[in-house]
Order: C-alpha cells, then sequence, then structure tokens
C-alpha cells in the first residue's frame, strides 16, 4: 500500500469539498509541481469521474435548466414539461471536468496562497498624535490629522512612504535603498537623516525641514539639495520653492513636545494648526481676523490658555461652544 499516495488522495478529496486548510493547499502545490506526481493526480481525477453518478441530483437538473432557460432565453409558454436527456449530462461533464482539472492545477500550482505582506496605513485623528517603527528600522513621530502609507514593496529595492500631513523622521541608514517620502506632489529623498516634512492636502504650501544629514527636495519639474538647519518651502499653487534657515532647529519638533510655536503666523494659519490639535472648528466672525499675525511659543495643555494668551496680543474675544471656536474683535 502506498501510504504517501493514500495521503495525497485524501488531501485533494478534502480541496474538491472544499475542506482543506492552507497547509493543506500548500502541501498539494508542492506534490503537483513535482513532475513525478502528475500521473497520480490524473489517476484520481479519472477515479472521480468514474465513480460520477449516472443520474443527476433532482434539484440540481433544475437548477440547471432554470439557469439555461434563463442564458438562452428561452420562453416555456405552453407549461410543457422537458427534462433534459441523461447522456447530456455526461456530456457536459466530460467537457468541463478536464477544464476544472486545469484551472484546480492552475490554481494550486501557480496561483497558491502566499505570505504577502499587507499594505501598511496610519491614520491619526484630530487631536491625536502617534510615533511607529517602520520595517527598516526608521522611526516616524505623526502630527494630528496626518496619514501615512506604504506598500508591499517597501524595503524590497528602496522606501518609499506617502504622507498627508506632518511627521518627523529619524531615517535607518542603508545607502543601498534610498528612502523617500511623496507628499502632495513634494518629494523628500534621504539617506539616514533627521527631517521634518509638513504637507496637508488642504494646504498651500508643503514644509520640509532638516537637522541632521543632508535631503534631496523635488517635483516633476525642479529639485533642490538641503543642508542642516535649512528648511524649504514648497508653493503648490505658483510651483515655487524657498529656502531658509532656521532660526532655532527646535521650532522643527516643537509639536512633537506638545508645545505650539509660531513665527509671523496669520489667525487663519493657527486656527488650522488648532484644529488639528484639538479637534475642533473654528469660526471668524469677521474676515479681518484670519490676516492678524502672531508670533511665540504656547505649552499646549489647555485650549482656553491659548486663546487666552493670543487674545493678549489682539483685542479679540473667543467665545468656546464644546468642539466650537468662535472668534471676533472686541
Amino acid at each position: 500500500m502506498n501510504t504517501e499516495l493514500d495521503k495525497y488522495n485524501i488531501l485533494l478529496e478534502k480541496f474538491f469539498c472544499k475542506k482543506a486548510t492552507a497547509e493543506d493547499i500548500k502541501e498539494l502545490n508542492l506534490w503537483i509541481a513535482t513532475n513525478n506526481n502528475h500521473q497520480e493526480f490524473d489517476s484520481f481525477c479519472e477515479r472521480v469521474w468514474q465513480n460520477c453518478a449516472r443520474q443527476i441530483d433532482p434539484n440540481l437538473e433544475k437548477d440547471i435548466w432554470k439557469n439555461l432557460k434563463s442564458t438562452i432565453g428561452y420562453r416555456d409558454n405552453k407549461k410543457k414539461s422537458f427534462r433534459l436527456p441523461r447522456t447530456f449530462y455526461r456530456i457536459a461533464i466530460s467537457i468541463l471536468l478536464p477544464l476544472c482539472i486545469g484551472l484546480f492545477t492552475y490554481i494550486l500550482v501557480y496561483r497558491s496562497p502566499k505570505t504577502t505582506s499587507v499594505p501598511f496605513e496610519a491614520i491619526v485623528d484630530y487631536g491625536q498624535k502617534a510615533n511607529l517603527t517602520l520595517p527598516d528600522g526608521t522611526k516616524v513621530w505623526l502630527n494630528s490629522g496626518s496619514k501615512l502609507k506604504y506598500d508591499n514593496a517597501f524595503n524590497k529595492k528602496e522606501r518609499t512612504i506617502y504622507l498627508d500631513g506632518e511627521a518627523y523622521l529619524e531615517v535607518a541608514k542603508n545607502p543601498h535603498k534610498k528612502f523617500t517620502v511623496s507628499c502632495n506632489g513634494l518629494n523628500v529623498e534621504a539617506l539616514g537623516t533627521v527631517f521634518n516634512v509638513k504637507g496637508y492636502h488642504t494646504d498651500p504650501l508643503i514644509t520640509a525641514s532638516l537637522i541632521e544629514g543632508c535631503i534631496k527636495v523635488y517635483n516633476k519639474d525642479k529639485s533642490t539639495l538641503l543642508h542642516p538647519n535649512e528648511t524649504l518651502k514648497y508653493n503648490r499653487a505658483s510651483d515655487l520653492f524657498t529656502t531658509s534657515k532656521i532660526n532655532d532647529v527646535r521650532e522643527i519638533d516643537f509639536w512633537r513636545r506638545n508645545i505650539l510655536f509660531f513665527r509671523s503666523a496669520t489667525l487663519e494659519e493657527i486656527s488650522k494648526t488648532l484644529e488639528r490639535a484639538y479637534g475642533i472648528t473654528i469660526k471668524f466672525k469677521s474676515e479681518s481676523l484670519k490676516q492678524i499675525t502672531f508670533s511665540g511659543s504656547i505649552r499646549n495643555n489647555s485650549l482656553t490658555n491659548v486663546f487666552h494668551i493670543i487674545s493678549m496680543t489682539y483685542p479679540l474675544s473667543y467665545k468656546i461652544e464644546r468642539d466650537t471656536v468662535l472668534l471676533s474683535k472686541e
């Protein structure tokens, strides 16, 4: 008795009965892929054919006939009974069985389940922050309202992530696999470096700021290199790059330490930051308030405290109603 063959016959029966596990299918895959086992597989299929019932199940016959009539547009206006000849089923099966066997072999050998990673996506809600470590060892901090994605190709030949929002990155060094952040039309390429990228799809500007190492910032039209303590602002509307020095490198990651930092930022720009940081909606009763500028740092601990400090620099009043803040002139 060939116990090995009996084993695979049982596995084949389980497969056709839809009872095979992933491990069973994997084992069958290896067995059928071996040239010496094709004859045994054919023999099994032949035995299945010989053991086929000579008569079809009545319920199955009704379903087949119903599907045939709907397919060919058959109209049974006279309500006459009709029964397919038994030979029809044998002929149909003799045509379909080889096709099924071929399809089964193709699925099992060429399309068997493989171990693949699922595309990754991190979404940070408003009022929240997150940090994670990528498969290559790169550390990433995500600001409120940010999304980060990478696909199955990450860390194979290269390392590309897709960002909508703000991220602070400490990139793991690997000179053989370039690391790229793709952010709403702007790309930042780095090899072993620390930098920050901010680019929400709703904002007109995308900013890349470098702390350590060197990064290449580019889009489809132009590119430039950034050195430590430099920042680049990309205006999406005008397609312009503007590079400048960073006065205080701590400004780059104040948000990671729950500190709000603004340098000549308009109240409209500040409101967007606050909406993401606190998960609120800010409404202006006066449009002129949007262009007021503010500079300074505020420890991010209380929404009331934030607006109290801002109101000390300009005569405005604020009213907090649940998750909405109303701003007006005094």
